[in-house]
């Protein structure tokens, strides 16, 4: 199915520069949020064909929201995680309750979580139990278009149920913090939930 996805949090911001060495990175707190922060995507972002995406509103009834086009994307502001993505009249494309586990401020090498979650995906109709169990498992240099960066990477093992099939889902995400975002997803299982981040604005 896949392992879940980048962080709401992690779409905007700016953090302070990574000073010390990978090996002995400084924990990475949760970013700020801007109104008018963009961060674009090489081709999709969460299996959404959708580039630019652009911050909204930065805490509307306990969610961030983002625009591309057509859709708002929706992040937790207590956990930086993505609910759901839908149309402008409100339809979901993707959705996850309560969100999305795929990431946990503040990150460092070492730390551990888990997560339980229902997930949706309108495309192919799917709509499965997952129970993602993620670790940050080093801290080094990733080369994305948007440029080289210090990032935490984090790999997750997503175990899921559809109806009576079950299977794991396999994901590595990159949290830059002087990005403040994910810069890089790979889900082994599933290629179309893959990206990269192609360039950041922020206001």
């Amino acid at each position: 199915m896949r392992a879940v996805l980048s962080a709401a949090a992690g779409l905007v911001a700016t953090l302070g520069a990574w000073s010390a060495p990978a090996a002995a990175a400084p924990p990475a707190e949760k970013p700020s949020v801007h109104v008018g922060d963009v961060v674009e995507y090489d081709a999709r972002y969460v299996s959404v064909p959708c580039k630019r995406w652009e911050v909204k509103d930065t805490d509307k009834a306990g969610s961030v929201i983002m625009q591309c086009d057509d859709k708002l994307a929706y992040f937790s502001v207590a956990t930086g995680n993505l609910t759901k993505i839908a149309s402008l009249d409100g339809e979901a494309v993707v959705e996850f309750k309560p969100f999305s586990p795929s990431i946990s401020f503040p990150l460092e090498v070492g730390k551990k979580w888990q997560g339980k979650y229902t997930g949706y995906t309108a495309d192919n109709g799917y709509r499965w139990a997952g129970d993602s169990s993620c670790e940050v498992k080093s801290a080094e240099t990733v080369k994305v278009p948007a440029g080289d960066f210090e990032a935490y990477r984090i790999d997750c093992v997503d175990s899921w149920k559809l109806g009576g099939a079950t299977g794991q889902a396999h994901s590595s995400a990159w949290y830059a913090p002087k990005a403040a975002t994910v810069i890089k997803y790979i889900q082994t299982e599933d290629p179309k939930w893959n990206y990269e981040v192609t360039s950041i604005t922020r206001k």
